[in-house]
């Protein structure tokens, strides 16, 4: 009864994981190098300018990339297929008649003999990184909630 539901759950979670993923990886390069320039232009500004007035430029170059950042965000969800198209097309998804990974008795008592073992050795490793876990939660909660947050349409106001 409840595998359908298990392998489409399954298939979202790796989709949006292989997705995440990917954005992360690309990203890593870029915001190095961001990180590069703005340390090379906030030593410039401050040479230039000095420390009070180099290091408010930098503040505004931020600022500036900040509001252009969201006006792009803001303009692909905008452009971007609504909500209605993307549940029409995974209703028509046919459904998968593969065996689920879950319905396997092998794994689940894989799974079920090595919990005692493996969950306290996780607790242990994430209380010693929870800023890493409570950052990389915080990430999954913000790119979950961007590209949910913008699929209802807008009521339009009345046209006189």
């Amino acid at each position: 009864m409840f595998a359908s539901l298990f392998k489409r759950a399954e298939a979202s979670v790796d989709s949006a994981l292989g997705e995440l993923g990917n954005r992360v990886l690309i990203a890593i390069p870029f915001i190095v190098a961001l990180g590069f320039a703005a340390a090379s232009f906030s030593s410039f500004a401050n040479r230039t300018y000095g420390p009070e007035a180099g290091n408010l430029i930098v503040a505004g170059g931020f600022v500036l990339l900040g509001f252009i950042v969201a006006l792009v965000v803001k303009l692909r969800k905008r452009s971007g297929p609504s909500s209605e198209l993307r549940e029409e097309a995974v209703a028509e998804e046919p459904p998968n008649t593969g065996p689920s990974f879950l319905e396997d008795e092998k794994v689940m008592s894989i799974v079920s003999a090595a919990a005692p073992i493996v969950l306290p050795a996780m607790l242990r490793t994430a209380t010693k990184n929870w800023p890493l876990i409570l950052a990389a939660a915080a990430g999954l909660y913000v790119f979950s909630r961007s590209e949910n947050a913008g699929g209802a349409p807008q009521p339009t106001p009345p046209q006189a």
